[in-house]
């Protein structure tokens, strides 16, 4: 066996290397084309042990070693050559500059340079690479640091967080098998088991798959269960205290790894974490330049400290959504930073008048073109809507706006977060005493948010006051709301002469004051329910095709998905199955554009009918599943009305009859694991997009070669272990690019990574 040549740490590490074999495999191959590769990532995300992995597995590669230079503890940038250097064990050479012994020692040299911890030597560590690599073509860099180099020819690889959610095996996600290793190390006899399971995987998810995190709280087991760290984790600093021995001093705790990377920011950097740490989800960049304001950076000093804190990694960044994402590791730093500050009011109430802006605007702008921009933005931004909420009416920063904003997310409210959406809006009402338009239109939101909760009877409560209160204030267009949403109280307890004079009289109002949108619309699409219901199927239908005519004049797209439920619903009852399939499922396609998970169930639960009707039993019996699992985050189903419920229990029972009970209860159990997105894909119909060989764009020798790239082999082992030529092995590589369309043998790995049958 041969001697190992160079200094990396022996095969007897203190701990083993868990997670992340695709992504070694990935860089190992990157590093046979990349003179330099760059492994970039917040701090305690794993670089150097992913590094030192990388440099194990490709020592053989290079013929004079592979040699690690650990940078963390050196503070002078000038010094930066010698301690490559004195990790080579290259003598020192006094008359020569450090630079010079370095070039010539490596320029014939077959070898791997490792250095580790470049962040705060950015511009040395630049320039004695970019020496290196010009003077010596046999010599490979794998570098880790905090933020890029900026060499020539640099490749940048972002080092994510360990996988923590998912379908399958627990274990199978590499944050969770980190937390069991190093828990069974820690605690003897510690194994993941039925009764820790859970607890452990939201524990990984909190601390969103951080490696450094993950093995702190691990060492915690020894004095709490896995349900008491999770508890404690609203100060994560506090929580997981531990000091791992050992290891580097940036790397003992948690709040070391974060404060070495505050430490590395600039000024400008510093105020731009602290500031943006009132952010607790997603962000793009006009929300990050109002919430840090213009009291101490210009615009573009901002922007600057922005693109500096994602170049350092302190955010990250996705190029599909142009937003920015923090962990919330690092925002809790930022948290701490910005508490007792005297900016952190002013912050937090820039937080609260940018999401009141936006939601004012969504507001008014919903009934359009626009539509399903709007909500999807209010569902993107619900969590810094819920924290601008939170802040507002908790603090005396800006009452007013608070409440203006709890009023104006109804559409939020009613299409699926209607348990949220009623204890802000009822926050709202008790803030308001007098008689006001704003109070009346918060009573009517009010009402509305109940009745999709399937509350009726306190529904009808608070639509009875608003519109007393509409009529104080002679506030025609709050009372036609009112009187709207009333009618269909009256329709769901099966009033139907309350319901059509209620009904009827909004939409007379709507038309005298010349009102079309979301609102007037699905009163119109109630109006044709009722119809239906009376049995007048006919003016049910012109009902229903006349509220799509006018929602397509105005470009409104949600009130027309509800006349399309009545015509879905007028099919069923014509036993045309036709018509109720191409409405329903045309209705279901445009909710789920639109994130309508009040409206999806509703509609599944007429195709459900359909189906059993139409003989397709198996098919209808997981949609039963599937669709009692989208009612629960509701209320009650169908909204609680009773002929619709009974027609739910009428198909179930047949069903379960031509099914057989054993048949039946493993089709809706099947249904009730299936994934929401998974179920409207289902009832849709939409094929599986299943991958077979004959579909692959790859051969079958190309299938193998590919994995062998993706495995981190070189052209010439390839050649070797398929005793080809290395010219044939090169000739495959680039068939597959080309017919991948990719330029990198790292995206074949990535791509495999995906789509793990492409080779097969």
């Amino acid at each position: 066996m041969s001697r190992r040549v160079g200094n990396l740490p022996g095969s007897e590490s203190v701990t083993s290397f868990v997670g992340r074999r695709a992504m070694v495999g990935e860089i190992r191959g990157l590093l046979g084309s990349a003179r330099l590769v760059t492994l970039v990532g917040t701090g305690g995300m794993g670089k150097t042990r992913l590094a030192i992995r990388v440099a194990e597995s490709a020592h053989r590669a290079f013929t004079d070693g592979v040699w690690i230079v650990e940078l963390a503890e050196l503070r002078d940038p000038t010094l930066t050559d010698h301690a490559i250097i004195d990790a080579l064990g290259v003598p020192d050479r006094s008359a020569e500059s450090s630079r010079d012994v370095l070039v010539e020692h490596v320029r014939d040299k077959s070898l791997l340079l490792v250095l580790d911890n470049c962040e705060h030597l950015i511009d040395a560590c630049g320039e004695v690479i970019a020496a290196v690599l010009r003077a010596a073509p046999g010599v490979r860099v794998l570098a880790t640091s905090r933020e890029a180099l900026h060499v020539l020819g640099e490749h940048i690889v972002p080092v994510p967080p360990l996988s923590f959610s998912g379908n399958g095996d627990p274990l199978q996600h590499e944050a969770i098998q980190l937390f069991a290793e190093r828990a069974a190390a820690a605690v003897p006899g510690f194994t993941l088991d039925a009764d820790n399971r859970e607890a452990v995987a939201r524990l990984c998810a909190r601390l969103e798959g951080m490696p450094l995190a993950i093995e702190l709280a691990a060492v915690q087991l020894q004095a709490m269960g896995a349900d008491e760290i999770l508890d404690r984790l609203e100060d994560r600093f506090q929580a997981l205290p531990t000091v791992l021995r050992g290891a580097p001093a940036r790397q003992q705790t948690l709040r070391a790894a974060v404060e070495w990377s505050y430490a590395l920011c600039s000024p400008a950097e510093q105020t731009a974490w602290a500031r943006l740490s009132v952010l607790p989800g997603g962000f793009d960049l006009a929300t990050a330049l109002a919430v840090i304001g213009r009291d101490s950076l210009t615009t573009q000093e901002a922007t600057d400290a922005i693109t500096g804190l994602v170049s350092k990694s302190v955010l990250s960044r996705s190029a599909r959504s142009s937003r920015y994402h923090v962990l919330e590791t690092i925002r809790q730093f930022g948290r701490e930073l910005l508490r007792g500050s005297d900016a952190e009011v002013d912050v937090s109430r820039r937080h609260l008048h940018h999401f009141a802006d936006l939601a004012a605007r969504a507001r008014h702008d919903w009934s359009g073109p626009r539509q399903p921009e709007w909500a999807a933005m209010e569902r993107r931004e619900q969590v810094n809507f819920r924290e601008a909420l939170r802040f507002g009416f908790d603090t005396d920063a800006d009452r007013p706006a608070t409440v203006r904003m709890a009023v104006d997310l109804r559409h939020l409210w009613v299409m699926g977060a209607g348990r949220e959406g009623r204890e802000w809006v009822d926050r709202a009402l008790a803030e308001l005493h007098d008689d006001t338009p704003l109070r009346a239109e918060a009573l009517w939101v009010a009402g509305w948010v109940r009745q999709v909760q399937g509350d009726p009877i306190g529904s009808a409560a608070i639509l009875t006051e608003c519109i007393a209160v509409a009529e104080r204030l002679g506030e025609q267009l709050t009372r036609a709301r009112a009187e709207q949403f009333l009618g269909v109280n009256e329709l769901l307890g099966g009033h139907l002469d309350e319901a059509d004079a209620l009904l009827s009289g909004a939409q007379s109002t709507y038309r005298s004051l010349g009102v079309a949108d979301s609102e007037s619309l699905i009163g119109l699409a109630a109006h044709g329910w009722l119809r239906l219901i009376e049995g007048e199927d006919r003016e049910a239908e012109r009902i229903a095709e006349q509220c799509r005519r006018l929602s397509r004049e105005v470009g409104e797209s949600w009130a027309a998905t509800w006349a399309l439920w009545v015509l879905g619903l007028i099919g069923w009852t014509r036993s045309d199955e036709i018509l109720a399939s191409a409405a329903l499922r045309e209705a279901i396609e445009i909710k789920r554009e639109l994130g309508d998970w009040l409206g999806i169930p509703c509609c599944v639960e007429v195709l459900i009918w359909v189906l059993a009707e139409s003989g397709r039993h198996r098919r209808a019996a997981r949609l039963v599943g599937a669709n009692q699992e989208l009612w629960l985050p509701i209320g009650l189903p169908m909204f609680g009305f009773a002929d619709y419920l009974q027609a739910h229990e009428h198909c179930t029972a047949t069903l379960r009859e031509a099914l057989g009970d054993t048949r039946f209860d493993a089709e809706r159990t099947a249904g009730a694991h299936m994934s929401p997105e998974a179920t409207v894909d289902y009832a849709l119909g939409t094929p599986q997009q299943t991958r077979t060989a004959d579909s692959s764009p790859l051969t079958r020798r190309e299938g193998q070669v590919a994995r062998l790239v993706a495995d981190g082999l070189t052209n010439r082992e390839i050649a070797a272990q398929l005793i080809i030529s290395p010219r044939t092995a090169e000739a495959h590589v680039e068939n597959i690019l080309s017919k991948l369309g990719y330029t990198s043998r790292t995206k074949i790995a990535a791509y495999l990574r995906a789509d793990p049958d492409l080779a097969d």
